[in-house]
């Protein structure tokens, strides 16, 4: 009897929903090897968590919590903002085969046969493919599996403005080119930038791939809807469901108005009272029913203490506030709580609810659950409330976000 293959993979994260489509991708991907003499060992990295740093280790925690849920691991390991700060401090031409060796000892492989990643453009995942470079570089996308270039977010963007891969290599150069400027005039003794290498992706397993008129630069795979979703099942099986289900049944009785907050303020996008501001007049607008109670559910990058001001001023408006703050809510996927308190084991849509997202949140929900959400804040109270130079892409974000809707509530969709 021969001995199975061994497949060692490293699994990057940067929080739960993203964890939720590593594993799609993961499993989209060993169903189209089908190999069954393959053993997987599979390492998770957490890092760049980017929440508040006081919320940073439960954060962390969450996320471990989930992964032990929904798979196997031979280790589990989170960088932590003060190490992920350390190895770019350190990492020169001259240490920088010292620091990779040193993230491969904590991380308990050598030489991966793939390492999968959101993206490649940010400083933990630029170090991450460095590391692994020989490995199979596969990126899984944000979200629920989605692709994100590094210029879609950028300040003062619109989408006519929207780079070419060639003008993308220009802007990357120029970079580079700039930096090189920069260590001759301040004499940095660690430039990252230079350091570490550009290393483009070999393949992609998306959900959502061109959702949001974006093109993925490498070879594509779809993963199938009902893969994601089996994930969020399991999860709302394990994840303190009788609690969910105590606390919060009720809700699926009465007229429930669900708003899913993002991190504006935290992101610097916004001022903390201009956020505030935003949400209360958008949802004035909306004109929602007073005997409606609302759910505020967090984005696990929003500050507890926003959101407990958010409940305070928002009171008024509705017969009752309902904030998802605790450990178990905070940091879980929003798709994993509307399972455990609105649905039943095969029930599909929710009954009497109205949802109001402001992100790529929203995508999961035509898709997944046959609800169309109400995406805001809309271009007057975007004009009013961001700083100037998030204005125009906030409202790009927001149509992108519209069109996307549409195109899932088709039929084709569901």
């Amino acid at each position: 009897m021969t001995s199975p293959k061994k497949l060692t993979r490293v699994v990057t994260c940067q929080g739960g929903i993203q964890l939720v489509a590593a594993l799609a991708a993961l499993r989209a991907r060993e169903q189209e090897l089908q190999d069954s003499s393959v053993e997987y060992e599979n390492f998770l990295v957490i890092y760049d968590l980017y929440a508040p740093h006081s919320q940073l280790p439960q954060f962390a925690n969450a996320v471990k919590k989930m992964a032990l849920e929904l798979g196997n691991w031979k280790s589990i390991i989170y960088f932590s903002h003060e190490q992920m700060v350390e190895f770019d401090a350190q990492l020169t031409f001259a240490t920088k085969d010292e620091i990779f060796q040193r993230i491969r000892d904590l991380v308990g492989v050598n030489e991966a046969n793939e390492v999968y990643l959101c993206r490649n453009w940010q400083f933990g995942n630029r170090l991450i493919l460095n590391v692994y470079r020989d490995a199979l570089k596969v990126c899984y996308g944000d979200s629920i599996g989605i692709y994100f270039s590094e210029a879609y977010f950028s300040p003062a963007v619109t989408k006519k403005d929207r780079p070419t891969i060639k003008a993308a290599v220009r802007q990357r150069l120029g970079r580079i080119k700039r930096s090189l400027q920069n260590r001759l005039t301040t004499n940095k003794t660690t430039l990252t930038d230079i350091v570490l290498d550009e290393i483009e992706f070999d393949i992609g397993y998306f959900l959502l791939p061109e959702i949001l008129s974006e093109t993925p630069p490498m070879q594509t795979r779809l993963v199938d809807k009902a893969t994601t979703e089996a994930i969020f099942r399991k999860l709302a099986r394990t994840l303190d469901p009788e609690q969910v289900t105590t606390q919060y049944g009720h809700l699926a009785k009465v007229r429930a108005v669900i708003l899913m907050t993002s991190n504006f303020s935290e992101a610097s996008r916004m001022s903390s009272e201009a956020e505030l501001v935003a949400y209360r007049e958008f949802l004035e607008k909306l004109r929602l029913p007073r005997e409606s109670v609302l759910v505020i559910k967090p984005h696990p990058r929003d500050r507890e203490e926003k959101i407990q001001e958010l409940g305070r001023r928002l009171s008024k408006m509705f017969a009752e506030v309902v904030l998802l703050t605790d450990l178990n809510l905070f940091f879980t996927p929003f798709e994993v709580f509307l399972i455990q308190a609105f649905l039943g084991e095969k029930e599909k849509t929710p009954r009497n609810l109205t949802i109001i997202t402001f992100s790529t949140a929203c995508l999961s929900l035509p898709i997944l659950f046959n609800v169309e959400p109400i995406i805001g804040f809309g271009d007057e109270i975007v004009k009013r409330s961001f700083f100037q130079n998030y204005i125009s892409g906030r409202i790009r974000h927001e149509e992108d976000l519209n069109l996307a809707i549409q195109t899932l509530t088709k039929s084709a969709w569901k």
